[in-house]
């Protein structure tokens, strides 16, 4: 019996214990500063505590931050996570790298035929253009001839016991007209960035063609035709007064050949050339298409250009 009241008082004592250290928390809650980050600020000795706005953090000095240079980059972030500069992705459309307008083109090319199977012809000349403005040009065109029989002509009479009709070409001068309907670039190697425009070329000239006698120790006789050409073709720009080109042309013309009955039995057997030449007018006149695909390099006077824009 005398346990039991014992732990009694005990139980009873610490019951009162407990309360007695309750009641002194708050006081010392609310005399020592929140430590903790709570969200209320300590009172100070001008005024109670004032409730603090929750999120907000501790003060930060900003006296010593400073704007940035006008020219210094925004980092912002790369859609594929990489980060980047953004002026130095904002590119302005450049402007053309090659200008023509108010310039000579100096244009020495070489030639060869691609349609004629039976005799070849290897060109050398060039252009002497001059550019109204970027586009439209007008110029000088003259080339002379070099022709070469292929192994088809001399298998022809082999096989068949005929000797072709054949002309070849002398020399050829025009009057011509340019335009550049496009322009572009493409990249070289990934490494190159090449400039190039497509031209357009219509021209008006005459050539002088000769015949070649089906037989040996003949005598020929040449003709004068009037001559028009279409042309389309590809330039490359190297530098500021450099270009590369190729460029295929389509001559059309009329031209006389040798007659078939030059050495027939109703005729003398060695007739006079301009008779010769005459009959061939009357009945071996046919209109000629020769193409021609060229190799050239233009040379730019004055070598270097300035741009104009208007203010």
């Amino acid at each position: 019996m005398k346990r039991l009241v014992l732990g009694l008082l005990v139980v009873l004592a610490n019951v009162s214990v407990g309360r007695a250290s309750l009641a002194q928390a708050p006081e010392e809650e609310s005399a020592a500063p929140d430590m903790a980050g709570g969200d209320k600020t300590p009172a100070s000795e001008t005024g109670p505590a004032v409730e603090a706005d929750v999120g907000i953090g501790p003060e930060i000095d900003l006296s010593d931050l400073t704007a940035p240079e006008p020219t210094e980059a925004k980092k912002v972030s790369d859609p594929y996570g990489a980060g980047r500069k953004s002026w130095d992705d904002i590119v302005v459309v450049p402007r053309k790298a090659f200008l023509k307008k108010s310039r000579f083109e100096i244009a020495p090319f070489a030639g060869i035929t691609l349609n004629d199977p039976l005799i070849r012809h290897y060109a050398f000349g060039g252009d002497l253009n001059f550019y109204i403005t970027d586009v439209l040009s007008i110029g000088l065109e003259g080339q002379y001839f070099i022709k070469e029989l292929s192994e088809r002509e001399s298998l022809v009479g082999l096989q068949y016991y005929l000797v072709p009709t054949l002309n070849k070409l002398k020399y050829h001068y025009a009057l011509a007209f340019g335009y550049v309907p496009g322009y572009g670039k493409f990249g070289l190697f990934n490494k190159w960035i090449v400039h190039w425009d497509l031209t357009f070329a219509l021209g008006l000239g005459r050539n002088r063609t000769e015949i070649i006698p089906r037989r040996f120790g003949d005598k020929s006789f040449s003709n004068d035709n009037i001559v028009g050409h279409l042309g389309v073709g590809v330039r490359l720009f190297v530098l500021q007064w450099l270009t590369l080109s190729v460029t295929f042309r389509d001559y059309i013309y009329n031209d006389v050949f040798e007659y078939l009955g030059r050495h027939s039995d109703n005729n003398d057997p060695d007739p006079d050339i301009s008779v010769v030449k005459s009959n061939s007018q009357r009945s071996q006149s046919q209109l000629v298409q020769n193409i021609m695909m060229y190799f050239s390099i233009g040379l730019y006077v004055p070598p270097s250009f300035t741009y104009r824009t208007p203010r």
